[in-house]
């Protein structure tokens, strides 16, 4: 009989969407193939034009017993022994972990970070020098710290998000599971002038990159190359990000697959100026066999090497410069695009990842799992009665 795992976020992952839940339903599958997993899914998706049920049944098809908002933790928890329970994000954690603390104290909890986002945000306001933006950052430090010192283990995406984490909490636990990326090999031909970005726009950084490229970045490039064509991918764009539209630069929104974008264009840009973790879009393009030019941000996490396997920049001048070496020296664009191709086969691929979480699991055999102290239980108990009341009021008025 297959061992119990439970997993909790706040949606079913949209995989089709977001970098984070592409990560996350790799993560489903291979776990499908060992355990048996329980799926708990805090809300469905507002979105009036995402069919949750889709998303549903792919997970069901894996073996997934899945539950969306109407469920009782209480029940899930009381009729099953589960190995382990992860939560994806720091917020989802600070609902279920004290639950399954009190309800199931033998259960390890395992918090993904997916991003540490007190260090987005840090770097954000490094950028904006916004009050608001440092006064966000510091609030979501505190919060985040806090929980993950409550975890048995806390999963970071790269070395650098885990080391920010033990600097500032050596207590925490810290393991790192990076993305899952299958390669693609690319065709023999492809359109040269092709550029394309891939992101959600329900994420601040890709917004911005996208506005500083189309700023700062294109025209220069356009001055060397007036052929240039630039494809942005990718779900919810705003306003101003559609209003880019033009004769050569196409805004797609959401899109069943990106796989028909990336196969026909010659280069992937991914300007981040600000963010944090592992990027989902890098890595998919340079499985895909499309040499990336990003930033040193962009870059971070994933052990690339500029001129090697990747070009980075970090000023409109030296991007603009690199895209277009790219464009025109054949030998460089090989040579990135081989040395990609075997970065994330040697590092990224479902085998080397499968292997990582089994190592990650196997740690909870015979693993001291963390007791709630009795301020933290008294807290927790606190609010969820205050929650009851104050729920009972609004009824009843």
């Amino acid at each position: 009989m297959k061992e119990k795992l439970l997993i909790i976020a706040p949606l079913v992952p949209l995989f089709d969407r977001y970098s984070g839940d592409f990560r996350l339903f790799n993560i489903l599958e291979m776990l499908s193939k060992s355990y048996d997993l329980t799926y708990l899914a805090r809300e469905r998706a507002s979105d009036t034009s995402i069919d949750n049920n889709k998303y549903v049944s792919s997970l069901e098809n894996l073996g997934i017993r899945v539950y969306v908002a109407d469920y009782s933790i209480k029940d899930i928890l009381g009729s099953n022994s589960f190995k382990a329970a992860i939560m994806e994000y720091y917020h989802i954690a600070e609902h279920y972990l004290p639950r399954i603390k009190l309800l199931q104290p033998s259960c390890p909890v395992v918090i993904d970070t997916v991003d540490v986002h007190y260090l987005r945000l840090k770097r954000k306001y490094e950028m904006t020098k916004n009050k608001d933006d440092l006064q966000m950052a510091e609030k979501t430090k505190v919060r985040e710290l806090y929980i993950y010192s409550k975890a048995d283990i806390t999963l970071t995406v790269t070395d650098e998000d885990a080391r920010s984490l033990l600097n500032d909490n050596p207590n925490i636990t810290v393991r790192i599971l990076p993305n899952v990326h299958k390669l693609v090999y690319p065709p023999t031909t492809k359109h040269r002038n092709e550029i394309i970005f891939v992101g959600g726009f329900n994420h601040d950084p890709n917004i911005d990159a996208v506005v500083y490229f189309c700023e700062d970045i294109l025209p220069r490039i356009r001055k060397i190359l007036p052929e240039a064509r630039f494809t942005i991918v990718g779900s919810n764009p705003p306003g101003h990000i559609k209003a880019l539209n033009n004769d050569f630069i196409t805004v797609t929104g959401h899109v069943p697959s990106t796989a028909p974008y990336l196969e026909r264009s010659y280069v992937s840009v991914a300007p981040l100026r600000y963010g944090a973790g592992m990027k989902g879009k890098i890595g998919e393009a340079m499985a895909h066999g499309i040499p990336v030019v990003t930033t040193s941000i962009g870059a971070e996490g994933m052990g690339l090497t500029n001129r090697e396997n990747i070009l980075i920049a970090d000023s409109p001048e030296n991007f603009s410069d690199a895209v277009i070496e790219l464009m025109f020296d054949n030998i460089l664009y090989n040579k990135i695009q081989k040395n990609a191709l075997e970065h994330i086969e040697n590092n990224f691929s479902p085998e080397k990842v499968s292997s990582k979480l089994e190592r990650i699991l196997g740690e909870m055999e015979g693993l001291s799992v963390k007791k709630m102290s009795l301020s933290f239980t008294a807290s927790f108990l606190f609010n969820y009665t205050l929650g009851l009341v104050k729920r009972k009021l609004a009824t009843s008025i």
